[in-house]
């Protein structure tokens, strides 16, 4: 198969090289479709991620973690998903580097999202392949790192098809401040499965009706 691509690299507030490194690169592959956008401050996975949907052009869509945790493997396996479903939903058979209690809170989040949902997902952080429309449709309006479950579920609720794609990759330890296990993500978490419930709720009590999510 033959893609057209662009690839959309956001600095959020970062205090490293990444743009020097960025631009460097630009200028030794000059044939390659990059851009770089700096945000004004520190905004938030959730919010680049929709932001950069609205800056993107093509039809479908991914984010890309900047800790280089995926083989070009799984990208290639991604992608070779195209049009079947409205989302290609990645999943970790094995995921080397992450520990036990880590594993253990990631099932949990799994568990809860689905029982919330009433849907049955085997992983909802795994970065899954958009259609560009329906990020943007359904833009997930929360923070931290359950907004993708926010927008799947949402996704499944208006009638989006899905496929569930065993992948590999890595997990990437990060240390102190750095580390996702503080008070403000589990915060997030919370709010995240709350609002997950509510539209459940807002769903049963009104019986609204799923639709087909429309293609474009």
């Amino acid at each position: 198969m033959h893609f057209t691509y662009e690839v959309l690299v956001v600095d959020d507030g970062s205090k490293d090289s990444t743009c020097a490194v960025v631009e460097e690169y630009r200028r030794a592959h000059p044939d390659m479709p990059i851009r770089l956008h700096k945000n004004p401050r520190n905004l938030g996975l959730a919010r680049s991620f929709v932001d950069t949907a609205f800056q993107g052009r093509g039809r479908y869509y991914r984010l890309v973690c900047g800790d280089n945790v995926e083989p070009v493997a799984t990208m290639i396996t991604l992608l070779q998903q195209v049009g079947k479903a409205d989302l290609v939903l990645p999943y970790y058979p094995v995921l080397p580097g992450k520990s036990r209690t880590r594993l253990a809170i990631s099932k949990t989040f799994t568990f809860l999202v689905s029982a919330l949902s009433g849907h049955s997902i085997r992983y909802y952080n795994g970065c899954a392949l958009y259609r560009r429309f329906h990020v943007m449709r359904w833009a997930p309006y929360n923070y931290g790192f359950g907004f993708q479950a926010d927008l799947i579920t949402t996704l499944l609720d208006e009638g989006a098809s899905y496929v569930q794609v065993p992948v590999s990759g890595s997990h990437f330890v990060k240390e102190g401040g750095r580390s996702p296990l503080n008070f403000r993500n589990f915060v997030s978490t919370g709010h995240t499965l709350f609002e997950i419930f509510l539209r459940r709720l807002r769903a049963f009590m009104f019986q609204s009706q799923k639709n087909s999510t429309p293609r474009q």
